[in-house]
């Protein structure tokens, strides 16, 4: 980031990183140039949604796993028993990947994904316990964070 903030003199409008991790890394950067601008993130981690908590990371992408794993298991057991999902899609690699060159077709279902920014954080990340509360709203002053949901707990159980 700081290399690109170097090559286009700070010129920078906004930036899409591939994953909340980067997204921090250009939080960075741009905090070192005293420049604000709206960065987004992927994967919704404890930090990038700390992030978003203190004002920083605008949003991140929320891929729940925990709808996601279960709907591929699905999908596997259904081709392993010669099934096929009528909602699979088929693609061209060269639109998927943006390289003309590549030739064939490949079967996909796209699933849903979660936009999370200061708005939908506390019940789509927190509430729904993808996120703890804790580490959402760590070095958040009490009396700015929203109440303790009744689920969620300081540490993920063990059970």
């Amino acid at each position: 980031m700081e290399n690109i903030l170097t090559s286009q003199d700070n010129m920078v409008d906004a930036v899409i990183a591939a994953n909340d991790n980067l997204g921090l890394g250009a939080l960075q950067a741009l905090s070192a140039q005293k420049m604000s601008v709206p960065v987004s993130g992927q994967d919704a981690t404890a930090a990038g949604c700390n992030s978003i908590a203190k004002g920083e990371l605008t949003v991140t992408i929320l891929k729940d796993y925990r709808v996601m794993a279960p709907q591929a298991v699905a999908l596997v057991d259904s081709f392993l028993n010669g099934e096929t999902d009528p909602e699979l899609e088929s693609y061209l690699l060269s639109d998927l990947t943006g390289n003309d060159s590549l030739e064939g077709e490949v079967l996909a279902k796209y699933l849903p994904v979660t936009q999370v920014n200061i708005d939908n954080l506390y019940e789509d990340i927190v509430v729904s316990g993808f996120q703890s509360y804790d580490d959402v709203y760590q070095d958040i002053p009490d009396a700015e964070r929203p109440p303790v949901p009744p689920e969620a707990t300081e540490e993920p159980s063990s059970d």
